[in-house]
């Protein structure tokens, strides 16, 4: 019988630390990849980019988990869904580079980038529902 548990024990961590960041379940539709091609779309829909960076190896059983408490709240969702062009990119991905993380490499982080791919915000990701919701009307209000 302990045999069993302890086997059992093992076959759900295992499991558990397979897990990967779930784009389309965090934003309610999949998030591109590659900025350049969200820019493009971004001038042509009339939008800002929201760029989100990561590492997959930090939060064991959910990465990305910055980036969930970002987007928390249904109203943040509808808002960022509807008026953002959203990309989320894993930590090493080349165009990073041009938007570096503003604090510890490790932690996820957020980058709002104008259609002439400008940055026009950065921070951590990891802040509560309200404050990022909160955040998202505020550069829903500016020009």
């Amino acid at each position: 019988m302990r045999l069993l548990s302890l086997l059992m024990l093992v076959l759900v961590c295992v499991n558990v630390q397979a897990a990967e960041f779930d784009g389309r379940a965090v934003f309610g539709t999949a998030p591109g990849h590659d900025v350049d091609s969200a820019l493009k779309r971004a001038v042509k829909e009339k939008k800002k980019v929201l760029l989100f960076g990561f590492d997959p190896k930090v939060g064991g059983s959910f990465p990305g988990y910055d980036i969930n408490f970002f987007m928390d709240l249904d109203e943040t969702k509808k808002l960022v869904k509807g008026n953002f062009i959203v990309v989320v990119l894993e930590r090493g991905h080349q165009d990073l580079q041009r938007y570096p993380n503003p604090g510890p490499a490790e932690k996820a982080y957020y980058v709002l980038i104008s259609t002439e791919g400008k940055s026009l915000a950065s921070g951590p990701a990891g802040i509560n529902g309200n404050s990022s919701l909160s955040m998202v009307k505020k550069w829903l209000a500016q020009p």
